[in-house]
């Protein structure tokens, strides 16, 4: 850990003995798997997404393209800005991370074709590979320091999986469910295939991002499989919620969508400089803008903590103010649809996930917090530092 991360952790606050590296530790073929599936899985989505592009530019319908051109690039490239700047913390650390990356041509090409999580994916991979190799060969030394570096790399993948969950994936639903509803049949196939893929990447983003922050706890209790996936559920459950709900608004009125949206990504980036600066890009004033106007369009979808502190007043604020979003998108659904939609079979379940998914995941996430929240301190604090790079809630 840092020596900033050290001295908040001991800055007046008691904590109790925490969980440290186990002594035994060993790499499964499970391991192996989830990051061969993330990198196979990176390029599936991507190429699916890709694929609707091209289709909207080949049948000359540009606004269609523009968008969903716009919610591959973007996303892309603050994952890259984001991934440059873990490099340079890196580099000003002497760390001895980036195995893969060590070639700075290949570095700068995988950069430059806005694969910045392939990077992260691919080094945990060899230091996991490592690791493995040196527990066959009973180099205990050497299986830690490669599963240490092992575990850094995931947890630096893990807050570009957020970025990449909630940046694109989410955004890419909703352009797709939005058009979806308009029911062209020459693209009904290959919509539904990107929304597929983005609903499928986007819970493998949170259920791997929940696993990287499970195995990187050496600053907290241990967190059970239980409560991993009651947290990936309850995010990927109000998520959906989300998505649907400014789905049926982007198809009823798509300019006021994206007015409301860039509004609500405004006053959320400005609340986060006024109070959550976090010190991520603290070393430039403009990165750190940049960097709250990201978090600020995360939080279109759900709420994560980009600094220490309590979080039952921040979740009471935030998910009040979005339930009642949701019902305003549901009731906006219902007065203004036309009369065909009103007689389609979109039109019920449509209505239903605006709200239901919302009220079942905020249950899920008391259940959690009432039941499977591991604590970490008497004053109550909740949080997570994530390869003291952001701090996160959890």
């Amino acid at each position: 850990m840092t020596k900033s991360v050290r001295e908040l952790l001991q800055n007046g606050r008691s904590y109790d003995e925490t969980d440290r590296m186990p002594d035994k530790i060993t790499i499964t073929n499970l391991d192996i798997f989830m990051y061969l599936v993330a990198i196979v899985g990176h390029f599936v989505d991507l190429g699916l997404d890709i694929n609707i592009a091209v289709r909207y530019s080949i049948a000359l319908k540009m606004t269609e393209f523009g968008w969903t051109l716009a919610f591959i690039l973007v996303p892309a490239f603050v994952n890259t800005a984001v991934s440059i700047r873990m490099y340079c913390l890196d580099k000003q650390q002497d760390s001895l991370s980036n195995e893969f990356t060590k070639r700075k041509w290949l570095r700068i090409f995988i950069l430059v074709l806005q694969l910045a999580p392939i990077l992260r994916f691919a080094d945990a991979l060899i230091y996991a590979v490592k690791s493995r190799r040196a527990e066959r060969k009973q180099d205990s030394a050497t299986q830690r320091k490669y599963y240490s570096l092992m575990l850094k790399e995931d947890s630096d993948a893990a807050l570009l999986r957020i970025f990449e969950c909630f940046l694109e994936a989410a955004p890419q639903q909703v352009l797709q469910t939005s058009l979806l509803l308009r029911a062209n049949p020459d693209f009904t196939v290959h919509q539904v295939l990107s929304i597929a893929s983005s609903i499928v990447g986007m819970g493998w983003c949170l259920a791997a991002y929940q696993r990287a922050v499970r195995f990187y706890q050496q600053d907290k209790y241990n967190m059970s499989w239980i409560g991993t996936a009651l947290q990936t559920i309850w995010h990927f459950l109000v998520t959906l919620s989300r998505i649907i709900s400014i789905s049926v608004i982007a198809y009823l009125f798509p300019h006021w969508t994206v007015l409301a949206c860039a509004i609500h990504v405004f006053i959320t980036a400005t609340l986060i400089q006024l109070f959550d600066r976090s010190p991520f890009c603290s070393h430039n004033r403009l990165a750190d803008i940049a960097f709250s106007f990201a978090l600020g369009a995360v939080y279109i979808f759900t709420y994560i903590l980009p600094v220490e502190g309590k979080t039952r007043y921040r979740y009471t604020i935030y998910y009040s103010i979005c339930f009642i979003q949701n019902l305003a998108c549901g009731a906006i659904w219902y007065i203004f649809v036309s009369d065909e939609m009103r007689n389609s079979i979109y039109f019920f379940p449509v209505l239903a996930f605006t709200v239901v998914p919302y009220v079942v995941g905020l249950v899920i996430m008391v259940i959690y917090y009432r039941f499977f929240h591991p604590e970490i301190s008497k004053r109550g604090f909740s949080v997570t530092f994530v390869s003291d790079r952001v701090i996160t809630n959890s």
